[in-house]
């Protein structure tokens, strides 16, 4: 009977402990795995504390065991409860694959399914964007009422439609960061695209509707900081639906000398891969390019790094150090980078081209990262400049922006110019310094939508300028950017 009593002691801890362990492994299994409400946690961590209770009533145990068993059993239910309320990744697909449901544009869904995943979407703003750590703001909170009710009286809801909804109230945070994307398996492309865009043609109008009258109507329903921002993609069939359009469409061609007219039905447009393949046919690059590449021009003692998207890898890293070795070779005076139209991608791009700048710290800016009801304060730093000494450039440095230049492509551009390392030249980079980003994103689970919503707000590194955005040191138009930089260090 003593041996059974002991038997049951042991069993029952160790039943405990596994119980324990299993709760906190939830965690790692929901970032990286498996959705799944927060609650379960909670609820779990209820059952593995009742039960600590009921072994500690049942058996005797020593005053030490007593002691630390309820210490270890709290610190981990209140770790499991608290956890997935806060951290702003649970439930996300950050860290996997999306494997749910996806909807076709024009595929209908009931209201229910809209209600959940509008809830969702709130559920989830209210959480993790760093505007909202007091809870909605009263317009946005009028502008989801008027979505569901809306959606409540609406005869059919597309995914499409839904879509729209979302945006419309997307649009009133001014976040670029935080927005929707379309995720259709089966959108068609306008097949006479590549051909018209390699002749020199672009779009001038649809349906009667000119461009600009089609961009200002398009505003409420996306997100950006800038209006320059926005950027519409009129040959696919999906964005025309979403708009508010329906075939046949009658575009409008424009070179600046010409214009033609051509009217389209759904079957001129292709699926993605015919598309692709006439894009290839029509565009056909006259040297292949890496998203990063340098030119150096002796005669003007110019090296041009070119960015197009801001990866942190080892292609960089080896690019930036060959640049530099040549500028030293070479004995090149001035060294710009070229951010134009890059979309952003790791700010970490920036900080490893200061290491070949001749200064021993530079400062990045401050920032609040939200989660749930915590918010991390992080202040702006001096940050120790780990220097490339045998390829320190010592000449002057300049930055090419335009109003495409995005997220870390306007850190590295502010970056510099906060911290005194060289200047600015073209347009604006396309969202604030003081604004949000860092995102996490979702799925919704009955339409399969992608949303991205920002985790931090950020601000300047230099406090003492009052602008919202980083205002060129020699403003120009985005195409005029070289001609601006050659005829700036012409006079240096």
């Amino acid at each position: 009977m003593k041996v059974n009593h002991r038997t049951a002691k042991i069993v029952s801890l160790s039943a405990l402990c596994f119980f324990v362990a299993l709760t906190l492994a939830l965690i790692p299994i929901n970032i990286f795995c498996v959705n799944f409400p927060e609650w379960i946690t909670v609820f779990l961590s209820l059952i593995f504390c009742g039960g600590l209770i009921a072994y500690l009533i049942i058996f005797k145990t020593r005053l030490i065991t007593r002691m630390i068993l309820p210490i270890v059993f709290v610190i981990s239910a209140a770790l499991c409860s608290i956890f997935p309320y806060v951290f702003p990744y649970w439930n996300s697909y950050f860290f996997k694959d999306y494997k749910g449901v996806i909807l076709n544009y024009d595929d209908v869904i009931s209201y229910d399914d809209a209600e959940k995943d509008l809830n969702g979407l709130k559920h989830y703003l209210k959480k993790t964007h760093p505007m909202f750590e007091n809870g909605l703001s009263k317009e946005v909170d009028t502008a989801f009422e008027s979505a569901f009710e809306r959606l409540k009286n609406a005869d059919v809801i597309t995914v499409n439609g839904f879509r729209r909804e979302i945006q419309t109230v997307l649009h009133l945070i001014g976040d670029a960061h935080t927005t929707t994307f379309n995720n259709y398996p089966h959108d068609i492309y306008l097949k006479t695209i590549p051909q018209k865009y390699s002749q020199g043609y672009s779009i001038s109008a649809i349906n009667g509707k000119p461009i600009e009258r089609i961009y200002e109507d398009a505003k409420p329903y996306y997100c950006y900081e800038t209006e320059d921002w926005i950027s519409i993609d009129l040959g696919s069939f999906a964005t025309l639906d979403f708009l508010g359009y329906s075939a046949p469409f009658t575009y409008e061609w424009s070179n600046g000398e010409n214009i033609i007219e051509e009217t389209y039905t759904d079957a001129d447009f292709v699926g993605w891969d015919e598309f692709l393949s006439l894009r290839n046919e029509y565009y056909v690059p006259s040297e292949p390019q890496n998203f990063v590449y340098y030119d150096i021009d002796e005669q003007k003692s110019l090296a041009v790094l070119t960015l197009s998207k801001c990866v942190y890898n080892k292609i960089y890293t080896d690019c930036v150090k060959d640049m530099f070795s040549e500028v030293k070779q070479k004995n090149i005076k001035n060294v710009a980078v070229d951010l134009r139209g890059n979309s952003g991608g790791n700010s970490l791009v920036g900080n490893e081209f200061v290491k070949y700048l001749p200064i021993e710290s530079y400062f990045d800016g401050p920032f609040d990262w939200r989660w749930g009801f915590i918010t991390f304060h992080g202040n702006g730093t001096e940050i120790k400049n780990e220097r490339y000494k045998d390829l320190t450039f010592g000449g002057d440095v300049y930055i090419l922006t335009d109003n495409e230049s995005f997220s870390a492509a306007k850190d590295f551009a502010m970056l510099i110019q906060d911290n005194n390392l060289g200047k600015v030249v073209g347009e604006p980079p396309a969202n604030s310094v003081n604004g949000y980003g860092d995102i996490t994103n979702f799925y919704l689970r009955n339409t399969g939508l992608f949303v991205q919503i920002s985790t931090k707000k950020w601000y300047r590194i230099d406090s003492s300028k009052t602008d919202d955005y980083v205002m060129p040191d020699y403003p120009c138009n985005s195409k005029d950017g070289l001609d601006k930089l050659y005829e700036v260090i012409g006079q240096s």
